[in-house]
């Protein structure tokens, strides 16, 4: 050991310092809270949670299937958030007031994002639900009424699925071991599934 005295904080770096690790108190203390809402979930969205209000990552963490923060995931999801805000301002807006699509868009999402109680899915599951929504693909399902929660929207979801670990298994597995979404396997995911859902 060369004796080399450890640098002193000045009063001011103490002050930062404590102001910082109160900061990072209070951002703890909000991870994880979520706002589950009675309205969606009387309309049969489930999980009834409000992305608006709600200030977390949900899903986080090294014991469950599917890790929110995987990079393929925040890749994937990383606009939602805007995205449903930006629905939720255009509700009731006038008819060909370009709201249509956006409100589209926000139910095709929450078809893709929806599981029953008790229904766990792995990660390259969500990815390729919400690249179906993100392609626009689940419009048709949402607009023959097949909403979240909806029988017709689940066996939507199920089918397609089922046709992903049927159609590629590699691709899949690649998502789940290595929680990425490389552009070569997302590209063969995509092709897949606009040639199951169009």
């Amino acid at each position: 050991k060369i004796q080399i005295p450890v640098p002193v904080a000045s009063d001011s770096e103490k002050k930062r310092r404590l102001a910082l690790q109160h900061v990072d108190d209070l951002v703890s203390m909000s991870d994880g809270q979520i706002w589950f809402d009675e309205t969606l979930h009387a309309s049969g969205q489930r999980p009834a949670i409000d992305p608006q209000r709600s200030i977390t990552r949900v899903g986080i963490g090294a014991d469950t299937p599917c890790r929110a923060d995987a990079p393929a995931m925040r890749g994937l999801a990383g606009g939602l958030r805007f995205d449903f805000a930006q629905a939720a301002s255009l509700e009731g807006a006038g008819a060909n007031s370009g709201a249509e699509k956006q409100l589209l868009k926000r139910e095709s999402y929450l078809l893709a994002m929806h599981q029953n109680p008790g229904e766990v899915r792995l990660l390259s599951e969500n990815c390729v639900a919400l690249l179906a929504a993100s392609l626009g693909l689940l419009d048709t399902t949402v607009e023959e009424g097949g909403t979240a929660g909806t029988n017709l929207g689940s066996k939507k979801i199920k089918d397609l699925l089922d046709h992903l670990w049927q159609s590629s298994p590699s691709a899949m597995e690649d998502i789940d071991q290595s929680l990425d979404l490389s552009s070569s396997v997302r590209t063969e995911l995509e092709e897949i599934i606009k040639a199951y859902l169009s």
